[in-house]
C-alpha cells in the first residue's frame, strides 16, 4: 500500500528531528521542540486516518517521536546525573527511519547523548573539563 501524503510528510519531519537532535545545539534553540510538537500531531492524525500504516508501523513512530520527546525534557534538567538517568529509560527506535541508514538514527542519538551527559558528570565529578588525566604533567618536588 503505497504510503498518504501525511505519513510521507510525518518520516520526512521525523528524519530532520532526528538529524538536528544528533547535532550539538544552542540552548535556545526552539526548532526541535515545535517539530516534535509537530510531529505528535501529526502522529495522532495518521492514527485517526481510514487508510493508515499497520500497527507495527505506527508503533515504531510513535517509539521515536515518544524518544525525541524523552530527549528534549531530559535535556531540560539541571544536573548531569539527573540527565543521564532520565537518558537510560529513554528507548530509540528499532528501525531505521529511512533505507539510507544502517542503524536507526535515533538509537545513534541515544548513544551520543549517554555519552555527553557521561562527559558533563566526569568534568563535574573532577573538576575542570581541561583536566585530561592522560596529558598530565608530572609534578617534580625538590625537597
Amino acid at each position: 500500500m503505497a504510503a498518504s501524503r501525511l505519513e510521507l510528510n510525518l518520516v520526512r519531519l521525523l528524519c530532520r528531528c532526528e538529524a538536528m537532535a544528533a547535532e550539538k545545539r544552542d540552548p535556545d534553540e526552539w526548532r526541535l521542540e515545535k517539530y516534535v510538537g509537530a510531529l505528535e500531531d501529526m502522529l495522532q492524525a495518521l492514527k485517526a486516518q481510514a487508510s493508515k500504516p499497520a500497527s507495527e508501523v505506527l508503533n515504531e513512530y510513535s517509539r521515536k517521536v515518544d524518544f525525541l520527546k524523552g530527549m528534549l525534557q531530559a535535556e531540560k534538567l539541571t544536573s548531569s546525573s539527573e540527565k543521564a538517568l532520565a537518558n537510560q529509560f529513554l528507548a530509540p527506535g528499532r528501525v531505521p527511519t529511512t533505507a539510507r541508514e544502517r542503524v536507526p538514527a535515533t538509537k545513534t542519538v541515544h548513544l551520543q547523548s549517554r555519552a555527553r551527559y557521561t562527559s558533563e558528570m566526569r568534568s563535574e565529578l573532577l573538576g575542570t573539563p581541561e583536566l585530561d588525566v592522560r596529558k598530565r604533567t608530572p609534578c617534580h618536588t625538590h625537597s
